[in-house]
């Protein structure tokens, strides 16, 4: 089956104290790769390492992927190996399909990724760290040209002894998740589709079925086990530091690699929902109504809901995917939407892990037909309108709050998200203007009738959008001074340059 290019771009319309660093200023990687038991000076690879330490990127991730393998054998992919194609073609989007590291390195313990990350800082060579790798362009969790840490083996699932925290390893889905905690008659916040990643969705927000009850799935970690610029291992919490777990709920990959994401667990009843399609005529009808369970998302919590806008041979439609976390088929929150004619309604009882198995990332789309852009083959924009509900909102401030600057508003806000799907690498430069101009003039009206802001959801953004910026720049300005704390030498910032960083955009070269 032949994967579409896809964009994803998105629009929002509606402290701590200084730091001091955990890194001295001696601070020494051959030290403490030796405090990993890892003796540089056994490694072929680097036994002229010194005379070529100013080389090319490709000399570097020569010698870093060598090393690599030369302590971990079978963990370590080559380029051209099964192991190697097995990491690239198991991506959502062509673009990151697109990005060839020099190698893939699938670790199964936590120390095992502060060796990679600590010989990445040793050679120079970047890397980048793939969860679920669903961001939708290239470099984003796949290293081109470098290592890419694939945490696939890393798949822990464990509850603790009275199942109020489950302690998920990065390299899980959602669907693994569900189906882990569905015989305990639990759930975590979590996402929404059944092969998301745990960590990518985690660490940039992460909304839920579950949120207006709970809030996003960063609002729900217990604690995050994660591997420093140094190479330690620290636990971030509420109350050890506090200042790493703020900056992790929102702030993204730019504090560490996160190897253990403890969550709290949820109930997890049986669910009712489903999608509603409509025509364009009552496309005024839809739209009243999704802002009116926004509106309401504070009076039932258990509703969560989405519209989204595409066309179907020719036809202009809308789909509402409707969602109850309790087991009713016509809740009051929902009844606007169901007293508007639909053309097709696939709404029954469902589990949790049921819902994000017919849910597979809308892989569907490639199968639908519309003409958007003349001369662009197979492409399909859809226009998905979410709520940022005041339940979500309220959920912010839990445990010290987040990161990511919402927590101030006095008001739903509306979270617009273009999705669009096409075939051929020829048309990327097509879509991407398309996309660009249509985003320049809603925002322009958005800033015209005084409804904009700034806030732009990570989990969906697209490789030309900072949404670090978007989330104040007080909280910015901390996120770059817990940065400076935990990572001195910006380890994150330069050596994993492809997501986004806390200056602006991704930096990877090959865009």
């Amino acid at each position: 089956m032949q994967f579409l290019r896809i964009l994803g771009v998105l629009a929002v319309i509606g402290c701590f104290a200084l730091a001091t660093t955990i890194e001295s200023d001696s601070f020494d990687v051959v030290s403490a790769l030796k405090d990993l038991n890892v003796d540089l000076t056994k490694i072929p690879a680097l036994s002229s390492f010194s005379e070529i330490q100013s080389q090319s990127q490709e000399s570097a991730c020569s010698v870093a992927c060598s090393s690599l393998t030369s302590l971990f054998g079978p963990k370590v992919s080559s380029q051209n190996s099964t192991g190697l194609n097995s990491f690239t073609d198991s991506f959502w989007s062509v673009q990151q399909e697109e990005a060839q590291p020099y190698c893939v390195f699938r670790p199964i313990v936590n120390t095992e990724v502060s060796t990679a990350v600590l010989l990445s800082r040793h050679t120079g060579c970047e890397f980048a760290a793939r969860s679920g790798g669903h961001a939708a362009f290239t470099g984003a969790s796949s290293s081109p040209g470098g290592i890419s840490i694939w945490f696939k083996d890393m798949n822990e699932i464990a509850l603790n002894d009275d199942r109020s925290v489950v302690s998920i390893g990065p390299g899980n889905d959602w669907l693994a998740v569900y189906s882990a905690l569905e015989p305990y008659g639990l759930a975590a916040v979590g996402g929404r589709g059944s092969s998301i990643g745990v960590g990518g969705f985690v660490l940039g927000g992460g909304i839920s079925y579950h949120s207006n009850l709970y809030g996003w799935a960063c609002d729900n970690v217990e604690s995050f086990e994660v591997v420093t610029a140094n190479g330690s291992i620290l636990t971030a919490s509420e109350n050890s530091s506090p200042d790493l777990y703020w900056a992790l709920r929102g702030g993204g990959n730019n504090f560490g690699l996160v190897t253990k994401f403890n969550l709290y667990t949820i109930p997890a009843p049986q669910m009712y929902g489903g999608a509603r399609t409509y025509q364009e005529a009552e496309f005024p009808n839809v739209v009243n109504a999704w802002m009116n369970v926004v509106k309401s998302a504070s009076v039932d919590g258990y509703a969560q809901h989405w519209l989204a806008f595409t066309g179907y041979q020719g036809t202009n439609i809308a789909s509402a995917e409707l969602t109850y976390t309790k087991n009713e088929s016509n809740p009051k929150i929902f009844q606007q939407y169901r007293s508007i004619p639909a053309v097709s309604d696939t709404s029954s009882s469902k589990s949790l892990v049921e819902y994000v198995e017919l849910r597979k990332m809308d892989r569907r789309y490639v199968l639908l037909d519309a003409s958007w852009v003349a001369n662009v083959t197979g492409i399909l924009p859809v226009m998905v309108y979410q709520g940022i509900t005041e339940p979500m909102i309220k959920n912010m401030a839990n445990r010290g709050g987040n990161a990511l600057g919402l927590e101030s508003s006095n008001e739903a806000l509306h979270l617009i998200h273009i999705s669009c799907w096409w075939i051929n690498k020829s048309d990327d430069e097509i879509v991407y203007a398309f996309i660009d101009s249509f985003w320049k003039k809603v925002i322009a009206h958005a800033k015209d009738v005084g409804v904009y802001k700034e806030y732009i959801y990570m989990n969906y953004a697209s490789m030309f959008q900072d949404p670090i910026s978007g989330y104040g720049a007080a909280n910015q300005a901390a996120l770059k001074r817990i940065a400076k704390k935990y990572d001195p030498g910006q380890v994150y910032q330069t050596l994993q340059p492809g997501y986004f960083k806390l200056d602006g955009a991704p930096v990877t070269g090959s865009f």
